[in-house]
């Protein structure tokens, strides 16, 4: 109960209303994580209350971005997911969704892959690849980051699974900066990504407030995948 009642306290000051189907296959990927931490190292955070804030709602966040600016999306790119933060959460509150995570180690990958079967999660595919490696047959409309730092030699090989108009969005924590505060280092010029925004938001822990944003990076819309 206190893994729902953060949630979706979390979630109805930000105007959702998961319903409970939802509710229990995001709970239902809670337990299986805890599961498997047992034999592998998947997070840190086993606290239900703690793990609906800090995970399930921070990947939740990017919903909110998504309705507030209009965007539009179908497919969805979660690199280095881990534990499926935020490709599983997504997957459940948008299955009209198609959404791809990739993870490097073979383990973390194989479990997602069982846990997005139990959960009945069809529109969500985990493979097990490294973005400098993998060669995507298609480029996503969103591509996500929020479990590894992008300095610009981790960014270049995402940056061609961005379809043109497409975004890159960074998960951070901390205070936001100005949305063209680092345009020097967040962007690489021959691939046609700006720094648009940082989308700033909070999560809110019993009397504790965390500062949260989303690092937004916009591709051209004439500029190649490739």
């Amino acid at each position: 109960m206190a893994f729902e009642a953060a949630l979706t306290a979390s979630l109805r000051r930000w105007g959702m209303a998961p319903r409970l189907d939802q509710l229990d296959r995001l709970f239902a990927h809670f337990e299986a994580v805890l599961n498997a931490n047992r034999v592998m190292n998947l997070t840190r955070i086993t606290d239900p209350a703690d793990a609906a804030v800090k995970h399930y709602a921070d990947s939740l966040a990017l919903l909110l971005w998504v309705r507030d600016r209009g965007i539009r999306a179908q497919t969805v790119l979660d690199v280095g997911t881990g534990a499926g933060f935020p490709a599983v959460p997504l997957a459940v509150m948008r299955p009209d969704w198609s959404v791809t995570g990739i993870e490097a180690t073979q383990k973390k990958a194989d479990f997602l892959t069982r846990t997005a079967a139990a959960l009945g999660l069809a529109n969500l595919e985990c493979l097990h690849a490294h973005s400098s490696h993998w060669h995507a047959d298609r480029a996503f409309d969103l591509v996500l980051t929020r479990a590894i730092a992008l300095p610009p030699k981790t960014r270049r090989p995402i940056e061609r699974f961005v379809s043109p108009g497409g975004h890159l969005v960074a998960y951070r924590a901390g205070p936001t900066r100005g949305a063209h505060a680092d345009r020097a280092t967040d962007v690489t010029p021959p691939a046609g990504l700006t720094l648009t925004e940082c989308y700033a938001y909070d999560l809110i822990l019993g009397d504790e407030r965390l500062a949260r944003a989303l690092h937004i990076h916009r591709k051209g819309p004439d500029t190649p995948t490739t």
